[in-house]
């Protein structure tokens, strides 16, 4: 009879174990799926900001050649 009390103590705690093992395994997935969706986010943040600094630039250069362009023409005239 003692044996048999053992017995179920001892399946008892290997199944909280193996429950103990599987939420280990299940926060370990959730926090790396967090860290590739951040990791995801900053990768397309910092692409978006050289787009962002490409076309500011293009756009500075396009505002520079037209003022440059009027100014000559304004020149032409006087």
């Amino acid at each position: 009879m003692c044996e048999s009390n053992e017995l179920d103590l001892t399946f008892h705690l290997f199944v909280c174990a193996l429950a103990g093992a599987g939420a280990a395994v299940i926060a370990m997935v959730h926090f790396l799926m967090a860290l590739a969706a951040n990791w995801g986010y900053l990768k397309d943040t910092s692409r978006m900001q050289k787009y962002e600094d490409i076309k500011s630039k293009e756009e500075q250069e396009l505002h520079d050649i037209h003022s440059t362009r009027s100014k000559e023409r304004l020149n032409a005239y006087t």
